[in-house]
Parts: C-alpha cells; sequence; structure tokens
C-alpha cells in the first residue's frame, strides 16, 4: 500500500498527497539510466516453461479389493452371474438326471396314452419352468439347499412314476394283442365295430379254447353312442364254422374263439372285429374293481344265498356271479338267465364310463391283467376312454336276446345226439335289425 504523507510528485517534488490519474499519459517520462554495454552483452538463456500436464479423464472412485473366490462358488444373491460361471458337480448331476427323467416321465404318458396332446404341452412346459427354476437356484447361495432337496424330490417321483407307468403297460401288454399305431387305434372312436364278449364256465386259466356259456355280441356305433347287445343261448343249434355240421354254440369254443366268432358272424351276417373272455373269477374281480355294480332285475328269486329283487340290485362281484348264473328259477330257463347277463353287462358299462373310473382306467386295467383277455389293443382300449372323457355324453345300450324250442339232435364235436335250442329265426331277424340300425346311425327300434 501507498503511504501519502512519505511520498510526494516526482515533477516538482511539492509535499502534499499523491493523484493518481487513470488514462492520461505523462509528459515526460522518466529518465533511466542505461549502460550501453548491455546492448552487445550475450543474452542469458531463458528458462524453459515446464511441460503442461496432459489432462486425464476422470477416473471411477477404485472398488475395494473382491476376495478370491473359486469359479463354482455360490454367488451373493445381489451380485449378477458371470456368463462363464459353473455350477457345483454335484448340481449339474441332479439338473443332467432331472431333465432325464422328465423326458421319459413325458415318453411314458404319451405311450399310455392317457392325457390328451394339449395337457401334455402343459405338463412340459412345467417341467422345464422347474428346471430353470431348480438351475437359478442352484447358481444362489441362498436357495442352493432348498433347490437340491427339490431336485431329488422331483427326480425320486418322476422316477416311481416311470416304473408304475412301465408296469402298467406290461400288464396290459399281457391281456392285449399290442400297440396300434394312432392312426389305427384312432378308427376306433370313428366307425362301427362288433365285439364278441364270451364266458368261460369255469375258475381256472383263460385259454382261447374252451366253452364258451356266454355268449354276447356288443355291436358299438362310437359317433352315435348307440350300442346293441345281442345275446345268444349256449345251446342254440348253428352252422358250425369252418364244417357242413351243426352243433350247439358253445361247442364252437372247443376250436378257438376265432371259430365262435365266425360261427356268429355266419348267424347274424356280422363282421365282428374283436373279442373279450371272462371267467367266474374274472367277473367278480371285475365288479368288486368298479366297487359293485347296480343291476336291475325283471324278476325277484334266490341263488347261491343271495335274494335278488325285481329292481335295482346293488351287486358285489359274487352276487353278480350268482345273478349271472341262476337259470333253474325260471320258467324259461336259459333265455332269462342270458338277459340277466346282459343286464349285468349293461351296468358294467354305465359303471365303467364314469368320469371316476376313467380317470383311473389304466390303475383299474392293470389290476386286472389276469380276469380277462382281448384281442382290443391297449391303443383301442385308450381311445375310447379319451373320447369318453372329452365328450362325456352317456350312452344308449339296448338288449335283445334271440330265442328258440327245444329238440334233440346230432352235434359235430360230440358226435352224438344232444338237448339243443333250435333258432326262432323271427328273432334272429328282429337280431339283424337291430345290428343294422346301430351300424348305420339309426336309432334302434325294438318290435
Amino acid at each position: 500500500m501507498f503511504d501519502e504523507n512519505k511520498h510526494t510528485h516526482p515533477q516538482n517534488n511539492d509535499e502534499g498527497p499523491r493523484h493518481i490519474h487513470r488514462g492520461i499519459k505523462r509528459s515526460e517520462p522518466d529518465e533511466v539510466e542505461v549502460d550501453s554495454a548491455d546492448f552487445f552483452s550475450p543474452e542469458p538463456p531463458r528458462p524453459k516453461a515446464p511441460p503442461k500436464p496432459t489432462p486425464t479423464p476422470p477416473s471411477e472412485p477404485p472398488k475395494p479389493p473382491v476376495p478370491p473366490r473359486r469359479q463354482w462358488e455360490p454367488l451373493h444373491p445381489s451380485e449378477p452371474a458371470p456368463a462363464d460361471d459353473k455350477l457345483p458337480k454335484g448340481g449339474m448331476v441332479l439338473l443332467v438326471l432331472q431333465a432325464i427323467l422328465s423326458l421319459a416321465a413325458l415318453v411314458q404318458l404319451w405311450r399310455t396314452q392317457m392325457l390328451p396332446v394339449l395337457y401334455l404341452v402343459i405338463i412340459t412346459a412345467l417341467l422345464v419352468l422347474l428346471w430353470l427354476l431348480v438351475r437359478k437356484c442352484l447358481a444362489s447361495r441362498s436357495g442352493a439347499v432348498v433347490a437340491r432337496v427339490l431336485s431329488v424330490l422331483l427326480c425320486a417321483a418322476l422316477a416311481v412314476g416311470c416304473v408304475w407307468a412301465q408296469q402298467g403297460l406290461t400288464a396290459l401288454d399281457s391281456m392285449t394283442s399290442g400297440l396300434l399305431t394312432g392312426a389305427e387305434a384312432n378308427k376306433i372312436t370313428k366307425e362301427p365295430f362288433v365285439v364278441y364278449l364270451s364266458g368261460v364256465d369255469n375258475r381256472g386259466e383263460l385259454t382261447e379254447k374252451a366253452r364258451s356259456d356266454v355268449n354276447i355280441l356288443a355291436v358299438v356305433n362310437p359317433t352315435t353312442k348307440q350300442a346293441a347287445l345281442i345275446n345268444t343261448p349256449r345251446d342254440y343249434y348253428v352252422d358250425l364254422a369252418g364244417t357242413d355240421s351243426k352243433d350247439k354254440l358253445t361247442h364252437a369254443g372247443i376250436y378257438g374263439t376265432g371259430e365262435s366268432m365266425q360261427t356268429l358272424d355266419n348267424l347274424y351276417g356280422t363282421h365282428t372285429s374283436f373279442y373279450m373272455r371272462v371267467n367266474f373269477a374274472g367277473l367278480t374281480k371285475i365288479v368288486d374293481a368298479l366297487g359293485g355294480v347296480d343291476v336291475y332285475s325283471t324278476k325277484t328269486f334266490s341263488m347261491g344265498g343271495y335274494d335278488f329283487t325285481e329292481g335295482v340290485n346293488h351287486l358285489n362281484g359274487e352276487a353278480a356271479l350268482c345273478f349271472s348264473r341262476e337259470r333253474y328259477a325260471f320258467a324259461d330257463g336259459d333265455n332269462q338267465r342270458g338277459k340277466n347277463q346282459m343286464a349285468v353287462i349293461q351296468a358294467i358299462i354305465s359303471k365303467a364310463s364314469s368320469p371316476a373310473v376313467l380317470k383311473n382306467y389304466q390303475t383299474l386295467l392293470s389290476s386286472l391283467s389276469d380276469a380277462f383277455i382281448t384281442s382290443l389293443s391297449y391303443d383301442d382300449i385308450a381311445s375310447l376312454v379319451q373320447m369318453q372323457l372329452q365328450d362325456m355324453s352317456g350312452w344308449h345300450v339296448t338288449s335283445y336276446a334271440v330265442s328258440g324250442s327245444g329238440d334233440t339232435s346230432y352235434c359235430y364235436a360230440l358226435g352224438d345226439a344232444a338237448w339243443v335250442m333250435r333258432p326262432n329265426m323271427d328273432t334272429v331277424n328282429t337280431a339283424k335289425e337291430l345290428i343294422r340300425q346301430v351300424m348305420s346311425g339309426e336309432t334302434p327300434q325294438l318290435p
């Protein structure tokens, strides 16, 4: 700072305050003495300016050091998983096993024909989502244990399901003629067909060759949901297929199920596609497996310790067998027995086509693998079950029994004469018309 009392103006040396006049040029510059030798002396080197620092981009604050981690260790939940992260070996094994068992379960479900294609697609999507969920949880420290437990339980359930399905398929193959292609099996839900129902009068092993005491043609039209049960008495005197002789119908079974089917086809002009044969023990087992059936009886009678009243009777397996076998309590004997047998079959069809039974049909058929034999393939049965589950409309079943008159005639199989029933052709023609109506899609009308 300037001291106003000590400094004077340089021009007049008068004492007084110094005045500063900005922007006004002095008339005479201050004299400065310069030594001329300075002009000829070498100029001292000028100091070089220090280099300017290169600007550096602002850097992020340093991250705290991350402790070394083995590549397979689970990550912290908040830390994103790197792309090359690997699961522990145990987790990879579980995931591979879960994928294999899931695929096997889907194949088994497809083979059993238990579910429509849409359901299989939904189940496939759920199994894929479960696999992805387990995969994600295994990569998380907090969810790894839960994921392992879930994967083990799921693998165990899938394995048990595959084994159970395979056992069911094996059991069903033992009583059916095998698997057909989907297109072939699908025909059974589109076109009318005839099944020969044969009942063998014994409790032993079911065989292809045995006298048949129950001979019923089941004519089925899956499109109209109409069916006709045509009963032919065991002693009916008919042309024995493959011979020029006549015999009782029951004796045709001695030469095989095919002989019985062909003999009935000759009588009614039908083409029977399938057969199903059952014996006493099989009928009892089937009815008990269904939880009993409600049978309508047109007569009141007793047999084997069971009392049957006119009207609806709830029967277990043993009672249903007694109901089907009795003939001596009736004036028309075998004719009434045939009607009672058809009443039992109709009750079985009604119970077996209920949703509760159809949804568990594989378990039911597996439990009945030794109760009957049939030429229907497993795919045929599965296709009919699926059709009924998707539709759930009721079936209209018409029963009819042909009749005749007693006589004694020569029997080819016996080589001797025996009591037979000569056909009443009017009843045979009525049965033919009933068959035609069902096959053509008409509503059956009995005279």
